[in-house]
């Protein structure tokens, strides 16, 4: 049974993607997001970092960066999860923020496949 919360609209805000498209195209809408993977693949290992090491205030940060990437390119679970893991950092709750971590990796993972899905479609 597949997880109804795991479709392309509630991990995507497609009118946001579709947008990005007519403007960019789908070539540059793919360098848009490159640009993204990467730097949320290195925001989420620093991120790793900074909760195994108790660094609640730079975790907070981190979290509120890749929030803020994920809202800008309409990638809305991601950007609610990083939400929640910023909130957890201001609050010292570290044990919340590390498994809201692992939502947010695996949030990471599914976009990707949903936008690399919904630009072959484009």
């Amino acid at each position: 049974m597949t997880d109804p919360l795991d479709n392309e609209a509630e991990h995507l805000q497609l009118d946001q993607i579709n947008s990005l498209i007519t403007a960019a195209g789908v070539d540059g809408t793919r360098e848009i997001m490159d640009a993204f993977w990467r730097s949320t693949t290195d925001l989420l290992a620093a991120l790793t970092t900074q909760l195994n090491d108790n660094a609640y205030d730079l975790a907070a940060g981190t979290a509120h960066a890749i929030k803020g990437s994920a809202a800008n390119v309409g990638a809305m679970r991601l950007a609610q999860t990083a939400s929640l893991v910023e909130d957890a950092c201001k609050s010292g709750a570290g044990d919340d923020a590390g498994r809201l971590l692992t939502s947010a990796h695996a949030d990471f993972e599914a976009v990707r496949s949903h936008f690399d899905d919904h630009l072959a479609n484009a």
